[in-house]
């Protein structure tokens, strides 16, 4: 797997800026959109790697499912021209509800698509639009069910807690709601107010409440309890699955495996080095023309910077770390830069070490920016 990519591409459009949105999306027309999609087309060409085998491939945004098949279909064919994808590859696209219908679903799966993720948020309209989300509960459910129909089996659903105003008792609402609709995944997140965006402005101005720290906690909590008598496996800090139904695209990135992005802000990652593409709208798109994106922002990472990257992506998933195999990996020993660290994490019930493993404990999931301080600490 470590030979292979994963592949991400970014598709910046969306009906309306939701108001905790940090990601590079906005509002296009047509003629706009053409542009992108033909500068896109020209930068997956030209990739360095061309010819190179991808594992997976993630469609993200924005909101993907604006794309008419034809226009998806541009995408997928110059993925196919560029790379290599076994037949059982993981295609995910992510869709907004009331965003498909019945033929658009069933064009996803002709053109290989095999994953869905459907950004629910939640299933109560009083927060849906305190979110700015353009659709309703209702049409959260009908949308789930189009694809169940056309044959999607991996549906993943998005769902926020932390939502200003929620309490736990609607937070759990919207939580077995969504496991009732059966998906075979669960992608579970406390609302983050990023700086820039319209809640960031709204918290700076004193017009946006805080949530309690607490209260995350309580409906976090609740969240792996639910979770685990609906007999999903809580496998990574936010993600939650049935056996078998885990994320292989976001596993690369909590890996440290290698990935490659397409389109405007896409990130990539590569032999401990990570490059972030331009997210200037022209500058993209005349780069992409001319061969060469320009980069927002790059880095060479030294190897115990890589390492101490990878014990913490690692430590957000049920796997952990095996200090043996980043000893190995990495030819310095875990143990003298980062013994310390796990010894104190342990003392204060953060981290388990049984079974060769050094886990993350349910305090230290609730805690996990403490650990990740502590590593980052201990590598500095």
């Amino acid at each position: 797997m470590s030979s292979e990519f994963a592949i991400y591409v970014h598709i910046p459009f969306c009906m309306r800026k939701c108001p905790y949105c940090d990601f590079v999306s906005r509002p296009v027309d047509r003629a706009q959109r053409s542009q992108y999609l033909e500068a896109l087309s020209h930068e997956i060409g030209n990739s360095p790697w061309h010819g190179s085998r991808a594992h997976t491939l993630f469609v993200g945004g924005g909101t993907p499912s604006e794309l008419t098949g034809d226009e998806i279909e541009q995408i997928a064919e110059a993925l196919s021209k560029t790379f290599s994808f076994s037949p059982d590859a993981e295609w995910t696209i992510e869709c907004n509800p009331a965003t498909v219908s019945p033929p658009s679903c069933d064009r996803l799966l002709e053109l290989g698509f095999n994953r869905v993720s459907l950004g629910v948020q939640s299933f109560d309209d009083r927060h849906l639009s305190r979110l700015g989300r353009i659709h309703s509960s209702q049409d959260a459910i009908e949308t789930y069910q189009l694809f169940r129909d056309a044959g999607f089996e991996n549906i993943n659903l998005d769902l926020i807690f932390g939502i200003p105003g929620q309490t736990c008792e609607e937070w759990l609402s919207d939580l077995e709601t969504g496991i009732d609709l059966g998906p075979e995944h669960l992608a579970l997140y406390s609302l983050t107010v990023e700086p820039g965006t319209e809640f960031g402005q709204l918290r700076d101005q004193g017009l946006l409440e805080p949530v309690d720290q607490d209260l995350l906690g309580d409906m976090y909590e609740a969240a792996m309890d639910t979770t685990q008598g609906a007999g999903y496996q809580h496998y990574e800090i936010s993600s939650f699955s049935l056996p078998g139904f885990e994320c292989e695209h976001n596993l690369f990135y909590w890996n440290n495996s290698r990935y490659l992005g397409f389109g405007i802000a896409a990130a990539s990652y590569v032999g401990g080095r990570r490059w972030t593409s331009t997210s200037d709208w022209d500058d993209y798109l005349q780069g992409a023309a001319k061969g060469s994106v320009p980069e927002a922002s790059k880095q060479e990472l030294a190897p115990r910077k890589v390492m101490a990257e990878e014990a913490i992506l690692r430590l957000r998933t049920r796997g952990g770390i095996v200090a043996s195999e980043l000893s190995d990996k990495y030819a310095r020993e875990f143990d003298e830069l980062f013994g310390d660290s796990v010894s104190f994490l342990t003392h204060h019930g953060l981290l388990d070490c049984t079974d060769s493993r050094i886990r993350l404990t349910r305090k230290g999931k609730l805690l996990c920016a403490e650990v990740w301080s502590e590593f980052l600490r201990a590598d500095a």
